[in-house]
């Protein structure tokens, strides 16, 4: 039994309670994590080492780093929209593809939307111009694809519209992870609704890929005008949420 009692002292010894090599108070060493340039705490080791005043000023200077990177984030996918509305319109010229020029409305709407989210992050960004931007976009791809079918107009292959699809698909989803992250650390279900938003465009990314495939390597002349009608649905469906969720101000859980 002694030894058995000394093992355990032993054990909380080695992997157990320590003093913290800052204020001396008694924490574990799992919530301490030293490195070169700063002592990382855990939520629960700082709620135990700080004062109240001093945890609640901690928190609110993380929340802030994560608005900013919110920030950051923002504007980083409103100005890769716009690169993508500039490279689909300059292809649209040449190969008067529908399926582009779609991604394009969708992608200068989805440009603007991300800038009013930079600018009203801790406001409510869902404003109904967006929505009917997004309304818009959707009802011009969807003219752009009938209008191709019925006068079966065949667009001209691009392989550079293949690599602008590729990109977006590669891109888009590592930002919209990002975003969700930061929303469920802010608590925030309008910005989770701008992180799925912005993983949306991922699926017209691929639908564009797909359209173009089928039009540049299967030689199908429906392909293009096809993805420009699958677009139109995902283009209405995120005007028609904002609308719905307009003003609301809900708050994720733990």
């Amino acid at each position: 039994m002694a030894a058995t009692a000394a093992g355990v002292v032993a054990h909380k010894s080695r992997f157990g309670m320590t003093d913290h090599p800052v204020c001396g108070a008694k924490v574990s060493f799992a919530e301490i994590f030293l490195t070169p340039q700063t002592l990382l705490l855990t939520r629960r080791g700082l709620r135990r080492i700080l004062p109240r005043g001093l945890h609640s000023l901690a928190m609110t200077d993380e929340r802030e780093t994560w608005i900013r990177h919110f920030f950051y984030l923002a504007l980083f996918a409103a100005a890769f929209h716009t690169l993508q509305f500039l490279a689909a319109l300059f292809l649209w010229m040449s190969t008067r593809s529908a399926a582009l020029m779609a991604f394009g409305l969708d992608a200068v709407v989805s440009a603007v939307a991300a800038l009013v989210l930079a600018a009203r992050i801790q406001k409510e960004w869902r404003h109904r111009s967006v929505a009917y931007g997004y309304i818009v976009a959707a009802a011009g791809a969807f003219y752009l694809g009938a209008s191709m079918l019925w006068t079966g107009a065949r667009p001209q292959p691009s392989v550079l519209g293949i690599v602008v699809a590729a990109v977006s698909m590669l891109v888009i989803p590592i930002v919209g992870s990002y975003m969700k992250v930061l929303a469920v650390e802010l608590r925030s279900q309008a910005l989770r609704s701008a992180a799925i938003f912005t993983f949306g465009n991922s699926y017209l990314s691929m639908v564009l890929l797909i359209a173009l495939l089928m039009s540049y390597g299967m030689n199908l002349r429906w392909g293009d005008p096809l993805g420009a009608l699958v677009m139109f649905p995902f283009m209405a469906q995120k005007g028609i949420q904002i609308l719905l969720e307009e003003g609301k101000h809900e708050y994720l859980e733990d």
